[in-house]
């Protein structure tokens, strides 16, 4: 079971994701066909309803062009190991 700060976390990623697919003008479908998912696992992802692998991030990352360093930009804390 995820805590608040799990939750937020899954959250601020799967926004960051859905910000830069928006930027590039992709839609969801387009995004789950090139990553090999369900377009309602893309949404999913994307509003922070699951925690994504490691390698579907990666997937979205070289799809989106993002480097996966934008996860640098997250505050962890001891906080999420904690469940």
């Amino acid at each position: 079971m995820r805590n608040n700060r799990q939750n937020e976390i899954i959250l601020i990623i799967g926004r960051a994701i859905e910000s830069r697919r928006l930027e590039l003008k992709m839609s969801r479908t387009l995004l789950a066909n090139e990553i090999g998912v369900d377009e309602k696992q893309v949404r999913r992802i994307e509003k922070g309803e699951v925690n994504a692998t490691i390698l579907s991030l990666l997937k979205i990352c070289f799809v989106l062009k993002l480097e996966p360093s934008f996860l640098n930009n997250i505050e962890l804390t001891n906080e999420i190991l904690n469940y």
